[in-house]
């Protein structure tokens, strides 16, 4: 069983939704990987106990993967729902039914993980306040300084 995975998902082409995005850059900047293209493979090894994912979205095909882990860090953007700037919370599983095809909860994830192998990870969700959802690849000057506050996050706990 491998130690940490953090599991990205948002769209960087719409601005702030791409917050988890410009995180695992500067991860992989931090551990001199900056020729990685985080489209290129399903997971990407960070170090030898940490591997990143990024998608545009969270799938329930993930679960599988997700089991295979420790500890995992679902990390997306909100839109304000959630009160503070940064959110670090611990999560647990539970299935969530969603309406919408395309929503597929860190909740859910882990409870899929779970009826699928018996186990499931210590998890937490790292959510980045975004303001601009706009079609372009840059954050807002606030979600800026959140990606470098949820960096602050990360390596304090997991000492990436």
């Amino acid at each position: 069983m491998k130690n940490n995975l953090f599991i990205g998902y948002g769209n960087p082409d719409r601005g702030d939704d791409g917050a988890a995005y410009h995180l695992f850059i500067a991860l992989l900047n931090n551990a001199g990987k900056k020729d990685v293209d985080l489209f290129s493979s399903d997971t990407i090894s960070l170090n030898a106990n940490t591997d990143i994912m990024f998608n545009f979205q969270l799938l329930p095909e993930h679960s599988e993967m997700v089991a295979q882990y420790k500890k995992v860090v679902f990390i997306d953007a909100h839109t304000g729902a959630i009160e503070d700037n940064v959110s670090f919370q611990s999560i647990k599983p539970s299935y969530q039914y969603s309406p919408f095809t395309h929503h597929f909860s860190p909740s859910s994830c882990l409870a899929v993980a779970q009826s699928l192998t018996g186990k499931h990870p210590k998890a937490w969700l790292l959510s980045i306040r975004g303001f601009q959802f706009g079609f372009n690849r840059e954050l807002s000057d606030q979600s800026r300084e959140f990606i470098d506050q949820a960096l602050e996050i990360i390596q304090g706990e997991f000492f990436v």
